[in-house]
């Protein structure tokens, strides 16, 4: 489905960030492929969401995700940078700030920081997590699952029931954000109701 993130105790951090955006890059890995995201994430009362997210939670099955955010930014100019770090990162400073005081840290220039701290600064290139889980169905846009096309001939109807069209979110057929999924339903009723007038 496409739905956002909630968060287990670790990342309740992003809570506080409520109605924040920033841009990120969001991996998902399964078994045998890895996912890429990139685009707008946003923190939500209950955890994450956003159009990068939303895309990554298609391809999610239960376990972690890895997060960018800093995409367009080199750990070079983080490295280099003499001014403290809410300055220099091209972040929120209300995330900049949050993410240092859930770990303890103040804002300040980045070598001022030991190496343990820095460690943990560099986590915003590849920020780990296993998220609790999604915010449910009642809040997705679109879900997977439905009627296998397999199941139907190049008009939509059912090959086993004469007379018996399926078409949009109805169908196993689901797809990014961005329109494709009204569009395909449009398109599919489109399709049945051509079909219906030739016959």
């Amino acid at each position: 489905a496409l739905v956002g993130f909630s968060v287990q105790k670790d990342e309740f951090w992003f809570k506080e960030l409520s109605g924040v955006s920033l841009s990120a890059d969001v991996v998902i890995n399964t078994k045998n492929e890895s996912y890429k995201f990139s685009g707008d994430l946003l923190f939500t009362h209950r955890g994450i969401s956003g159009p990068a997210i939303l895309n990554a939670s298609l391809f999610w099955q239960k376990g972690r995700i890895c997060i960018n955010f800093l995409p367009k930014f080199s750990e070079k100019n983080l490295v280099n940078g003499k001014k403290q770090l809410s300055s220099v990162l091209p972040l929120p400073k209300r995330f900049v700030l949050e993410f240092l005081r859930n770990f303890g840290l103040k804002d300040r220039a980045f070598y001022e920081f030991s190496d343990d701290e820095k460690s943990i600064i560099k986590r915003l290139f590849a920020y780990h997590f296993a998220p609790a889980g999604t915010f449910g169905f009642e809040r997705a846009e679109v879900t997977k699952g439905g009627v296998k096309t397999n199941f139907l001939n190049e008009n939509l109807e059912c090959k086993s029931v004469k007379g018996l069209y399926f078409i949009g979110e109805v169908l196993d057929i689901t797809g990014m954000l961005g329109g494709y999924n009204l569009h395909f339903a449009f398109t599919s009723a489109f399709k049945v109701a051509s079909a219906l007038k030739n016959s």
